[in-house]
């Protein structure tokens, strides 16, 4: 071959992938035009996403999701996931986007995207019986429970280090529900997971259990999406800004963690920015027009 004729090749490898580029449609133009949107949510971690007493889907992260699928004029389909799958359906095209209590890490950022703002901060805690341990150091060698997926199996073991050479024992279950009755039923000693899903999964047990130490691992809740699509990603980062904007997101919020709601929080957990550095018109952490 040539080099005039290795030329020609090369520019119309240009042109066709320049075609399939331009051809290729987003996300977004898939929901609009079947009129749906595939939602991954869980349904094991109160209050954010659980079934309640007559089976119903409910949580702040399930009405975070019929928001925006109000917003994009389209159905829900909701695709059950957990902690291992909800990642891997956005990989494999079987959801749209995943509201499912997942913390933004910048490990998953090499497999997904996220809208933004993130829609809650979090942190974690190690949880066990009242007066049984008093500080980190306490739970070197100790049996931690965590669920399955959750990026606590490395950040747990990772914060007690710093407070001694004892490494802690992790096991892993399916669900917070299985970690709540291992921590009761002494098969381990202590359990961490995101305080909002610790406060929802004991209820009125609580009252037998504290925190040991501080939150640790302070992080955020991201809405996920499928990476290079920054059509769809965008979009719905447009649409979480606007409920944030118009008072949709405050309204979910007070319900379930506002003073009066379904599970108070301690803390102020929404998407902001510091007013003192930014002022009052853009604390509620979205882009500016």
């Amino acid at each position: 071959m040539n080099g005039r004729s290795a030329a020609t090749l090369a520019v119309l490898f240009f042109l066709l992938s320049l075609v399939s580029y331009a051809s290729a449609e987003s996300i977004l133009d898939n929901v609009k035009k079947e009129g749906i949107v595939r939602i991954g949510t869980a349904n094991t971690n109160p209050p954010l996403n659980y079934l309640d007493e007559q089976g119903n889907w409910v949580g702040f992260d399930v009405e975070i999701g019929d928001a925006i699928a109000q917003k994009l004029g389209v159905k829900v389909e909701r695709i059950l996931v957990n902690d291992k799958t909800r990642i891997a359906f956005l990989a494999n095209g079987r959801v749209d986007l995943s509201i499912s209590n997942i913390s933004h890490t910048r490990s998953r950022e090499e497999q997904i995207d996220y809208a933004e703002p993130p829609y809650l901060w979090s942190g974690k805690i190690f949880y066990a019986r009242k007066g049984k341990f008093k500080s980190f150091k306490d739970l070197g060698g100790k049996r931690i429970a965590v669920t399955q997926g959750s990026n606590a199996y490395t950040a747990a073991p990772l914060e007690i280090k710093k407070h001694t050479a004892k490494e802690p024992v992790m096991v892993a279950y399916q669900s917070n529900a299985e970690c709540f009755l291992a921590l009761k039923q002494n098969k381990v000693d202590a359990y961490s997971q995101d305080t909002p899903i610790i406060a929802g999964v004991a209820g009125k047990e609580g009252v037998e259990y504290e925190a040991v130490g501080p939150i640790y691992s302070a992080g955020l809740y991201g809405i996920a999406v499928p990476p290079n699509d920054s059509k769809w990603r965008d979009a719905v980062s447009f649409i979480l800004q606007d409920l944030i904007k118009n008072g949709t997101y405050e309204n979910i919020y007070q319900k379930w963690f506002g003073a009066k709601g379904k599970f108070p929080l301690p803390i102020n957990a929404r998407p902001r920015l510091p007013e003192d550095i930014f002022g009052k018109e853009y604390s509620a952490f979205v882009w500016p027009d």
